[in-house]
């Protein structure tokens, strides 16, 4: 079973590209307001001795800068990001003015919190008393786990890092590419960022590279992989359902590329959905509890759905119905209605207003018709009309 995975989507075209066109505008506006005219040239007098950046896997990231002017020097700012975001953070350093300074600041890091291969970028503005500025030119380092010795396979479109099972790592390399082509071709999506594969080992070593949900929740669910940002994914190659799982998550990559927008993600119940039918046939584990929850009358509602519950307990529930809800809507209400939800939704569209567009019912009404073709009870969960309807934060943002 696979926990939830973040999805970061990006542009694909050049009608998707335009809202990262549009903040890394707002980026370079902001940019222009913070920093004076003379700050993009080398300011006389100042002198920078030692700028660089380093850091522990998963523990912490440190800048550190020595610097030296005519003039003391009064003010040290840092700015820091990810090479291709739009925000950057801006740092005061504990320093002591001076004609010589030393300034430094470590990040303390999150299992997570950057995925293996994150492009990191980081520069200094530092200001004299006799009104100079320097801003140092815009240095970059990779963020790799490097707890591991990878080896790169490199692909079409999709690289492929391993460490260990060279046999299985070229299988699944070629599959990648091979999976990656056959979804972006299926929802009319171009690759034109390349996507990266790690490959761990073992669940011990994946561990510092994933996100904890909860103690209570990791140690009853293990992640077989997951999409950490727009174009990265982890896989466990130790698993026999390896390459189901790879199958999954370069779907929620593809997918992600397909419908960016800056003003909503798709919902749980879908993404997820149309993840599990990239892997193929259903697995036993989740069959075993869809058909559970039919027998028992527990089935989550699909409203419900649209954000991942929190309960390890309904794990497999909540990915056998998102696994049911996409197959009845591609094999009873058609593929062609699907992809053209996923064209609305990219838009920025809210999934009950993007519903009602292509179906012209609502997500209550999906339920119900989802619940007779299943065999299941109607939900007894409490409705409201389209029009009364409040959004969620998955909704929202």
């Amino acid at each position: 079973m696979t926990l939830p995975p973040r999805i970061c989507p990006t542009p694909t075209n050049s009608r998707r590209r335009a809202p990262r066109v549009l903040w890394m505008l707002v980026l370079a506006v902001v940019l222009a307001a913070v920093l004076p005219v003379g700050a993009l040239h080398a300011a006389s007098g100042i002198k920078v001795q030692e700028n660089t950046a380093s850091y522990v896997f998963s523990e912490r990231i440190d800048f550190k800068l020595k610097a030296k002017a005519d003039s003391r020097i009064t003010n040290v700012i840092l700015f820091y990001g990810q090479v291709g975001k739009p925000l950057v953070r801006r740092i005061y350093p504990d320093f002591n003015p001076g004609k010589s300074i030393s300034a430094s600041f470590s990040e303390e890091l999150y299992a997570g919190q950057y995925a293996p291969g994150t492009e990191m970028q980081y520069y200094w503005q530092l200001s004299t008393e006799d009104g100079n500025t320097l801003r140092t030119s815009p240095k970059t380092f990779e963020y790799n786990d490097t707890n591991q010795k990878w080896i790169k396979i490199s692909g079409e479109f999709v690289d492929l890092y391993y460490y260990a099972n060279e046999k299985l790592a070229k299988e699944l390399a070629v599959k990648a590419n091979a999976d990656a082509s056959e979804l972006a071709e299926r929802y009319g999506t171009e690759l034109h960022l390349h996507l990266k594969v790690y490959l761990y080992n073992s669940r011990n070593d994946m561990a510092l590279a994933i996100a904890s949900r909860s103690e209570g929740y990791d140690d009853a669910v293990t992640t077989l992989g997951v999409a950490v940002n727009e174009t990265t994914l982890l896989l466990l190659g130790s698993h026999r359902d390896v390459r189901g799982t790879l199958a999954h998550e370069l779907s929620h990559l593809v997918i992600g590329l397909a419908t960016d927008n800056p003003f909503t993600a798709l919902p749980r119940w879908l993404d997820e959905g149309l993840a599990m039918y990239a892997e193929g046939p259903l697995r036993s584990s989740n069959r075993t509890a869809l058909e559970m929850g039919i027998r028992t009358d527990s089935l989550l509602s699909i409203r419900s759905m649209t954000s991942y519950s929190g309960l390890a307990s309904e794990v497999d529930l909540f990915y056998g119905e998102a696994y049911s809800i996409v197959d009845f809507m591609i094999n009873d209400l058609g593929e062609d209605k699907l992809h053209a939800l996923l064209d609305v939704l990219a838009k920025g569209e809210r999934q009950e207003v993007a519903l009602s567009q292509v179906y012209g019912f609502g997500l209550d009404e999906l339920d119900r018709r989802w619940r007779i073709s299943i065999g299941a009870e109607p939900s007894s969960s409490l409705r409201m009309p389209l029009l009364a309807y409040l959004p969620s934060l998955a909704d929202a943002f």
